[in-house]
């Protein structure tokens, strides 16, 4: 992940995990994602499909333990939707 992107992860407010990704994007609000790479591809399918034909920009951070540090929680991140 580029030291611009983390920066601006930073400055936006934003929601960590699956559940609270999914709620966001029926709300509109998300602005852009952040994926593990290490994450399974299954559980990400229904993000994937809601994201399909938006223009939301998806990067990807080294893995769900330092996805989950980085975004200040004790446990593992799949996901992370910075919002609007």
């Amino acid at each position: 992940m580029s030291n611009e992107k983390v920066a601006r992860f930073n400055k936006h407010h934003s929601v960590v995990g699956l559940r609270e990704t999914l709620k966001a994007l029926n709300k509109n609000q998300v602005t852009s994602l952040i994926i593990a790479q290490d994450v399974e591809v299954y559980l990400l399918s229904d993000v994937l499909s809601k994201i399909n034909h938006s223009e939301i920009p998806v990067s990807f951070f080294e893995s769900k333990k330092a996805l989950g540090e980085y975004a200040g929680i004790n446990v593992d991140a799949a996901i992370v939707a910075l919002l609007k």
